[in-house]
C-alpha cells in the first residue's frame, strides 16, 4: 500500500530559479527584472488607489511603481 504523500507532487519552478530563455527576452525587450512585494493596506488607501487607477486609466501596479521611484529619488542619502 502506497502513502498518498509520496506519490503527490507539484511541479513548479523553484523561486530564484534561472529560466534562460525568459532571461534573454526580458533583455531584448528591454524589460527589468521584476520580484514580487506583498504588503498590507489599510482598506480606505486600497479603495482610493483602485478607484483612482480606474478613473485614470492605469493600473495600480505602475502608480505604486511609480510613486516608489519618485520618493527614493527625491530622498536619495547620498
Amino acid at each position: 500500500m502506497s502513502d498518498k504523500k509520496d506519490s503527490f507532487k507539484i511541479n513548479r519552478t523553484e523561486r530564484g530559479g534561472k529560466n534562460e530563455a525568459a532571461e534573454i527576452d526580458n533583455f531584448v525587450s528591454g524589460q527589468e527584472p521584476e520580484t514580487t512585494k506583498t504588503f498590507r493596506l489599510p482598506i480606505r488607501l486600497s479603495r482610493a488607489l483602485k478607484i483612482y487607477a480606474a478613473k485614470t486609466g492605469q493600473t495600480e501596479k505602475d502608480i505604486l511603481v511609480r510613486l516608489i521611484s519618485d520618493y527614493l529619488e527625491s530622498n536619495k542619502t547620498s
